[in-house]
């Protein structure tokens, strides 16, 4: 239970980020967004490990943990989250989310390949009522044109869905490589995982501002983009946060599809926060509804379930 919660924190604190990063990207760029961001988890995850009260278990890491941490840096904080901020810039966060709940299957797949984890007919129950949330979604985009006079960015979809593609390939894989680095070491160990991430991810920005195009770039960027992306990033690292402790709690297959629900959080921050950046429609609600029960789904226990003896024996079922 304090897993789903927390993985449901995690979702709504993305929600926040993505609707703060598009009003960013309206006037700054994906790059900026991403540079500015990134170093901020170094001083939140070594606060976090520091109170937790445990910061030497950091140094009892296994090399094979910190490299699996220091890949996921490098994958989903500094090439996912350029793509996702390319993405959110191209189409906004409402167009996007549906691409990049692929990330959910990704997830899945290497979790059954590698983690030895396995699907019950709850979970796939759960993950596809889940899944129909973020495609009703999808039917926005063919409302767009008709909202178009009503919207003050013209999306560009070709860009926008590319690298939303990118972006679930790259945080598809993260839950995988945390579970894979922090398994038996609780949520210490997870909170070491994240600074050293953070680290690897900040150390890449630092190589990359050594080419003039991006310091150029950089040093563009204005009052107003900072402030939004600065937030950002302080929203995003305590989803990640909350994140990464719940990916030491329960398994994946329970993380990622309850994370997933930022995709449909995020369009109701953008209602509030970004009304003519984002394309909206009338499903929101029917999408919202759905995905909710299939966390509802996700999170019931056989053992508590007063079930007929035949329907236990069903839902055991698991694959493979």
């Amino acid at each position: 239970m304090l897993g789903g919660l927390l993985a449901l924190i995690a979702a709504i604190s993305f929600a926040v980020t993505n609707a703060g990063v598009r009003r960013g990207v309206i006037s700054g760029t994906a790059l900026q967004a991403t540079v500015l961001s990134i170093p901020v988890g170094v001083p939140i995850f070594g606060l976090a490990l520091y109170v937790s009260g445990h910061p030497g278990i950091i140094g009892a890491l296994p090399s094979r943990a910190l490299a699996a941490f220091a890949v996921t840096g490098v994958s989903h904080f500094t090439i996912g989250r350029y793509a996702n901020y390319r993405a959110i810039g191209a189409i906004g966060t409402n167009l996007a989310g549906p691409v990049m709940q692929f990330n959910l299957v990704v997830s899945l797949v290497l979790a059954i390949a590698f983690l030895g984890e396995v699907l019950t007919p709850l979970r796939i129950l759960g993950i596809l009522l889940i899944f129909v949330g973020p495609a009703v979604v999808a039917r926005e985009g063919v409302h767009a044109a008709r909202a178009r006079r009503e919207l003050a960015f013209t999306p560009r979809h070709a860009e926008g869905y590319l690298f939303a593609g990118l972006a679930a390939l790259c945080y598809g894989a993260t839950p995988v490589l945390l579970r894979y680095a922090s398994q038996g070491r609780g949520i210490d160990g997870s909170l070491a995982g994240g600074l050293v991430s953070t680290i690897s991810a900040s150390v890449v920005v630092a190589v990359l501002l050594l080419a003039p195009r991006h310091w150029r770039d950089l040093r563009a960027v204005n009052a107003q983009a900072t402030r939004w992306f600065l937030f950002a990033a302080v929203m995003v690292y305590v989803s990640q946060l909350f994140y990464y402790m719940a990916i030491a709690l329960v398994p994946v297959t329970i993380v990622a599809p309850i994370s997933a629900l930022s995709n449909i959080i995020r369009i109701h921050v953008s209602r509030w926060l970004n009304p003519r950046h984002e394309v909206f429609g009338a499903d929101v609600t029917i999408a919202t509804v759905v995905s909710f029960l299939g966390v509802v789904v996700l999170s019931l226990s056989l053992d508590a379930l007063p079930l007929p003896a035949g329907l236990a024996r069903l839902l055991a079922w698991h694959w493979p």
